[in-house]
Formats: structure tokens, sequence, C-alpha cells
């Protein structure tokens, strides 16, 4: 084994014997980019994954490569060659975790479990059902409450009413939850109405420094975006939680990754 590896060995093990635990959340797009997803996983070795915009077998794959539970949320069906057209396999978000996962949870905002399930997509950004998927996460003496979700989309990054709408939908969720930590791709950027109403209630954990969560050089319209202020994902939490050495991941999808360490305090 080389210096280098030894270090990274004993640094894990120190990782896994303290109650920190480490978190990523990425929306992966579909199945375009699993081996860089793949990837990324491997050398991260989070305790907790949270994925958006996933396949159910792919997240099964993942987790069975990786050696970690999963929990998932559906949202819709979708083809894998061509999204609109069969055959049509179960879509939306997922949770992979080293630790048990306990209190699986799925709490639908709009439409519901039963109506994922029968629910095909036919091109437009209002054929999902949206949840919150909640998993109890213990390490050693701490427990850790992680949601994750994909809220609904929104043309230009501006609010309309079928996200506020939902947002109040989603805040009565969270509301009955009294400590949480919140991941996932929210559709809305920082500095904007549904973002910062999250982020009253919560605190919002990315750096000020980062100012978008879009990989421009792996999204379709990456050149329209360079430059613009779209930090859509997020990560929020509530006192008890803290995060730290949080940092955004690029090179893995058209979203860029948030991995980030999680104490209670």
């Amino acid at each position: 084994m080389r210096y280098s590896e030894k270090i990274a060995f004993w640094n894990r093990i120190k990782e896994m014997a303290s109650d920190n635990i480490k978190l990523v959340s990425v929306n992966i797009e579909q199945a375009k980019h699993l081996d860089l997803v793949r990837a990324f996983l491997e050398k991260e070795r989070p305790d907790v994954a949270c994925l958006q915009e996933v396949y159910e077998s792919d997240l099964k794959e993942l987790g069975e490569y990786l050696g970690m539970e999963r929990a998932f949320g559906q949202m819709n069906l979708m083809g894998r060659v061509t999204q609109t057209e069969p055959p049509f396999f179960p879509f939306g978000i997922g949770m992979l975790s080293l630790l048990p996962m306990k209190n699986v949870r799925h709490s639908y905002y709009r439409g519901s479990r039963e109506a994922a399930e029968e629910l095909v997509f036919n091109g437009s950004s209002q054929d999902f059902c949206h949840l919150l998927l909640y998993a109890s996460i213990k390490k050693g003496e701490s427990v850790f409450p992680i949601c994750s979700t994909h809220f609904v989309w929104a043309p230009n990054g501006e609010a309309n009413e079928y996200q506020r709408n939902d947002l109040q939908s989603l805040l009565g969720i969270l509301k009955t939850i009294p400590e949480i930590v919140l991941c996932g791709d929210f559709n809305a950027p920082r500095g904007k109405e549904i973002f910062d109403t999250l982020a009253k209630y919560y605190k919002d954990n990315i750096p000020k420094h980062y100012v978008t969560s879009i990989d421009v050089n792996l999204h379709r319209d990456g050149e329209k975006m360079r430059g613009k202020p779209l930090m859509i994902d997020g990560l929020f939490t509530t006192p008890s939680y803290q995060c730290s050495n949080v940092r955004l991941q690029d090179g893995i999808s058209d979203h860029i990754a948030i991995v980030s360490e999680i104490q209670r305090v």
C-alpha cells in the first residue's frame, strides 16, 4: 500500500470512528452519466448519498455495487432511451446509505405514491409527482434525520403558482419534523423567492462564494447558463445539525454535487 493510500485509509478509519457523517447530494440526470456518478461515489465513499433524477433500477445497481442500503421515491414512469417512449421505468429520487436506514418515509406534497406509480411522462414539467424522502440514519450515539427532494421546475428560475403552492405543501410536511438535514434539487435559484423562503426557516449551508450548481460543461444548455447565478441545489439544516467542509464538485452530471460533513451539536 502506497503512503498516500495509507493516509487515506487511516483518515477514513478516523472518520468512521466519529459520530459525524459524510453526505453527498446530486441530480444525476437520468442514466446519462452513470459511469461518472459511480466513480464519484466510489471515490468519496459518503455515509449517505441523495440522488435526484434516478431510475429505480440504477439506484439498485449503485447500492449493490457500493454495498449501501437504498430507499427510492417514485415521481413517475419514464423511458430510458427516449423519455417519452416505452418501455417506461420507475423514476424519481433515491437515498443510499452505508449506515442502517430507519423510519423511511415517502411524504408527497404533489400527487401521491399511487399516482406516481401510474403517471407516464409525456414531456411536460408537470408530469411528476413530488415528495420528501426521509430516513433516520444512526451513527454511534447520533441520529441524523436526512430529507431529500426534487422540487417542481419553473422556467427562467422565476417562481410561479405551481412552485408557490408546492412550497406551502412542502413546508407543511417539514414542520412536522422538528430537526432535519434537507438536501436536493430545488429548481429555484438562491436569491429568488422559493430558495430564500426556505432559507428563512432553515440554515443555508452552501458557501456564498459558490454562485451556481449547474455544470455548464455537462448541461445541454451550459453555454446559455455560463456566468448566471443558478445555485438551485441546496443543503439546509435546523440548529441541532452543523455542516462543515462543504464543497461543490463538478464533472459528475449536469448538476454539481454537494459534499458535506454533518455533525449533531
